[in-house]
């Protein structure tokens, strides 16, 4: 064989020789590959982090705007780093978020608009120096806008008043003085919209009281005796009260019962309290009065409802919020006057009087550390039905029920 041969045939082989072809590919694509999924994988879960922090940042605008608890509040800081740890559970760090509050007014009613940026900090688990890929660390950032309409609105707490609200609440105050302290702070805030809200208090126990006489808002199948009240007689009303015609009659002033304080038992009309009704006002200063105020006899909610939807109906608001506050059932227990005014259609009326073609009515009821045996849940609707065990909750519920409209998001930065 020639020696060309024999220097040529190495050459030819190794021409002819696959084995590890497909290794030098790789390696020579290797790093494109691995920045491809890196770029990919990285690049993916990064657009869903953020797509979810968007959500988290448009849910705890609607929660501020719904809360609306001014400039500076550092629960505005501390709802949103909740919202941004339900959503962001892969984040490495949380940076502090950015909150921007502005008012003014559309289409003729007032608005206050939150907006929330917020940034997080992720670890790249495809980073290399060996190819190209994300940094180690990536900043996301995402911002939310809600924006909350104020139309006016009438509220009037219709507020019992019997002996039982004296009790302490949770040790502290009675449950009557921490009532009082809220709905003075309630409504300052309510009053800070200028919008012409207005708010009213009604207190009762079995009934209220006009001047010097007694005032039951029920029509009467006959006239009542003016001893119809007097101590151990109070159960008799039940038989003389009208029922459908006394929810025929709401929301209108109904005088069939009106007898003199001096003919009444001591336990019924706020006989031995120091109340008085305030009407629909838009004077904190008559709101603040109610600080005096003193309770005592026995519960009989439904005259209170009566009398609160009355003076309820009366308001020019766009939206009437007739609130119903007690802290246990009605007493005597065996008495079953507000269920049968409930059974006869009490509650559907007041919502029928209430929601006009100018304006919006709801009621809510508030029980202060009872279960009540009435079905008010039915009465008023599942969301309009609040338990208070502490102070927290029973702020809280008011709070809820009349800033109750959350908003809607608006277009973002």
């Amino acid at each position: 064989m020639p020696v060309s041969e024999k220097l040529l045939k190495p050459v030819r082989r190794l021409c002819r020789e696959r084995e590890g072809a497909f290794a030098v590919s790789f390696v020579l694509l290797s790093g494109f590959l691995f920045s491809l999924a890196a770029f990919g994988l990285e690049g993916s879960r990064y657009i869903t982090e953020r797509a979810r922090l968007s959500d988290a940042m448009e849910q705890a605008a609607l929660a501020l705007t719904a809360e609306n608890n001014g400039k500076g509040a550092e629960r505005n800081y501390t709802l949103t780093r909740d919202y941004l740890r339900a959503y962001m559970r892969h984040d490495k760090a949380v940076f502090r978020p950015e909150i921007q509050i502005s008012s003014g007014e559309s289409s003729g009613l007032s608005y206050v608009e939150y907006r929330v940026s917020a940034k997080t900090l992720q670890e790249s688990w495809l980073h290399s120096s060996l190819f190209p890929s994300f940094d180690k660390e990536v900043v996301i950032g995402d911002n939310g806008a809600a924006r909350k309409f104020f139309s006016s609105v009438d509220v009037m707490f219709v507020t019992d008043f019997s002996n039982s609200m004296n009790a302490p609440f949770n040790y502290g105050n009675s449950k009557l003085t921490e009532l009082k302290r809220i709905v003075i702070k309630l409504v300052t805030e309510l009053y800070s919209y200028d919008v012409g809200n207005k708010a009213g208090f009604l207190p009762f126990d079995w009934g209220s009281r006009v001047g010097n006489r007694c005032d039951l808002p029920f029509v009467t199948h006959y006239s009542v005796s003016p001893w119809l009240l007097s101590r151990g007689a109070s159960q008799q009303l039940e038989y003389a009260i009208d029922y459908p015609a006394t929810i025929a009659a709401i929301p209108y002033p109904v005088n069939h019962i009106w007898i003199p304080l001096s003919h009444v038992a001591p336990d019924v009309c706020l006989f031995n309290s120091n109340s008085w009704r305030v009407p629909l006002t838009s004077d904190i200063t008559e709101i603040r009065r109610i600080r005096e105020m003193t309770a005592t006899g026995n519960t009989l909610i439904s005259s209170g409802v009566l009398l609160g939807t009355t003076a309820l109906a009366a308001g020019k608001g766009k939206r009437k919020l007739l609130i119903i506050i007690s802290d246990g059932n009605d007493h005597p227990a065996n008495i079953q006057i507000t269920e049968r005014l409930m059974a006869a259609g009490m509650c559907d009326r007041i919502r029928q009087v209430l929601t006009t073609e100018v304006s919006v009515g709801k009621m809510v009821f508030v029980g202060i550390g009872y279960n009540p045996t009435v079905d008010w849940k039915r009465c008023v609707g599942d969301k309009n039905f609040y338990h208070s065990y502490s102070v927290e909750q029973l702020e809280d519920s008011l709070r809820r029920a009349i800033f109750e409209e959350v908003g809607h998001n608006t277009t973002k930065n």
